[in-house]
């Protein structure tokens, strides 16, 4: 593509037709969907950041949060007759719908290049190509695989001997390229220029106190290897930081434009406790007045560090509980003791800090009993909230591949998509001995079980509502949980 002009790229977070509110703030796509998760939706932190890097670079960059605006495909594809490229982030459980809205897309300026990064590209990079509507693919990490990328299609270099992408060729064969490394200075990142952001557009979620919030993210990697998870592979198998002044710069930025809360996506925030240290002491030392919240292994934390985190803002923090079962959580390498989640979540009462509890049902060895276990098990804890949904098997997880030794058609990532993400069960048979159709039920069962509870609701009045903001957080919250227990999704 000659240069005649400055190129001009879409960054787009795409609207789907499957559901009002889909969670694509982090670098694998979309993740979480819909009324089971309380209607929230998310910044895209990542496709803002990949939008700040590419303007910065001299791309003339255009942000679009279809999603948030709600703007259908038919209004994206008048829009994008004035670009050269559209780039978009896309997941196994997105990946149909997008690559058909991408096609879409190129029907209306057909001279259009569409490129996508995230989990479906980065392990299924053949069945990605095979798609019409995507013309390169970009594998694991994206922000400078883009930036190269970009530079290609503006006559700079050649855009197919880009590391980190794939492509067809003349005759139509997919070629992918040596990988790019992965980035090991984070702190070179750009913040993300939140101007790119849609004005007017308050996004919201049930587990933020303060608005405007951003969602950020200060690491790559998790040092769990749970068998179900594909952060492992997708981020090389190990945990890189951004540095403490990194993090405390970009708090400051945040604060400045306005941002009251901070959302820290991280697989898991709390692992270096001297990092963890120099942030909690940056935001005390520097006043800085900002709530947030983050992820931790419940063998990763201790009372300590909670209680330094409650002193500099931190409200609630999310743990990966999964299972009620010792023998399903040591199956697929939690790395935790029930007896350790009892004790970090009572701490974390006594501190005053809130907390997440995400929960599986249909774990490789659950049965009818164990899921039964997992919901009283969840109930005991009492973390503030949960959220249930169905153990499904993603490209790059060893649990994957072991549902794809005796069901290889899985590899092209058809039978998954927004529709069923976490309320229909995949495969589950395979490995648990509780069929989908149960699940389907137990998901919902698990729900009412958990928030249908008086002294449940007693509990959460007194300790969330504090003025009318909250009373309206919770109501919005509370009504769409309650509309997906009851009618589903």
């Amino acid at each position: 593509m000659a240069e005649t002009r400055p190129l001009r790229v879409l960054v787009l977070n795409p609207m789907t037709r499957a559901t009002k509110n889909v969670v694509r703030d982090v670098l694998y796509g979309c993740w979480c969907a819909g009324k089971r998760i309380g209607g929230a939706s998310v910044p895209p932190f990542p496709l803002v950041q990949l939008a700040t890097i590419l303007a910065a670079d001299g791309r003339r960059t255009t942000f679009l949060d279809a999603q948030a605006e709600q703007k259908g495909p038919e209004v994206v594809a008048e829009l994008v007759k004035g670009f050269d490229v559209v780039l978009c982030s896309t997941s196994t459980m997105s990946f149909t719908e997008d690559a058909a809205y991408l096609a879409d897309l190129k029907a209306a300026n057909p001279a259009l290049v569409t490129a996508v990064f995230g989990s479906h590209p980065t392990f299924m990079p053949r069945f990605a190509l095979a798609a019409p509507g995507v013309d390169y693919i970009v594998r694991r990490e994206p922000e400078y695989v883009v930036r190269d990328l970009c530079r290609g299609l503006a006559g700079e270099a050649d855009p197919r001997a880009t590391p980190g992408v794939g492509y067809r060729d003349d005759a139509g064969e997919p070629v992918l390229n040596p990988e790019y490394p992965f980035i090991e200075d984070l702190d070179a990142l750009p913040y993300p220029d939140v101007d790119f952001l849609p004005p007017g557009i308050h996004y919201f979620n049930p587990i933020v106190r303060r608005l405007p919030y951003m969602t950020a993210t200060t690491s790559r990697g998790c040092p769990g290897k749970c068998t179900f998870c594909t952060a492992p592979a997708f981020d090389g198998g190990r945990v890189r930081f951004a540095s403490a002044g990194y993090v405390l710069g970009l708090i400051r930025y945040l604060r400045g434009k306005g941002y009251r809360e901070v959302y820290f996506r991280d697989d898991t925030f709390f692992v270096k406790k001297r990092r963890d240290r120099e942030i909690c002491d940056g935001i005390r030392r520097e006043n800085l007045d900002v709530t947030w919240l983050a992820n931790a292994r419940v063998s990763g934390i201790d009372p300590e560090t909670m209680e330094m985190a409650g002193k500099a803002g931190c409200h609630t923090i999310k743990f990966g509980i999964e299972s009620g079962s010792q023998a399903i959580l040591d199956g697929m390498r939690k790395g935790y003791r029930l007896e350790q989640a009892h004790a970090i979540f009572r701490a974390a009462r006594r501190l005053g800090m809130n907390t997440h509890a995400h929960v599986m049902l249909g774990n490789p060895g659950d049965t009818a009993a164990s899921v039964e276990d997992t919901i009283e098990y969840v109930k005991a804890l009492a973390p503030t909230t949960a959220t249930f949904g169905i153990c499904t098997p993603y490209p790059g997880t060893p649990l994957f591949e072991s549902v794809a030794e005796k069901h290889p058609e899985i590899r092209d990532g058809t039978t998954s998509d927004l529709s069923k993400l976490h309320v229909e069960g995949l495969f589950n048979a395979l490995y648990c001995d509780v069929s989908g159709e149960a699940l389907n039920r137990m998901v919902r069962l698990a729900y009412r079980r958990f928030y249908l509870r008086p002294g449940y609701m007693l509990t959460l009045a007194a300790r969330q509502v504090r003025n009318l903001d909250d009373l309206k957080r919770c109501l919005i919250a509370g009504t769409r949980v309650l509309d997906f227990v009851f009618r589903g999704a």
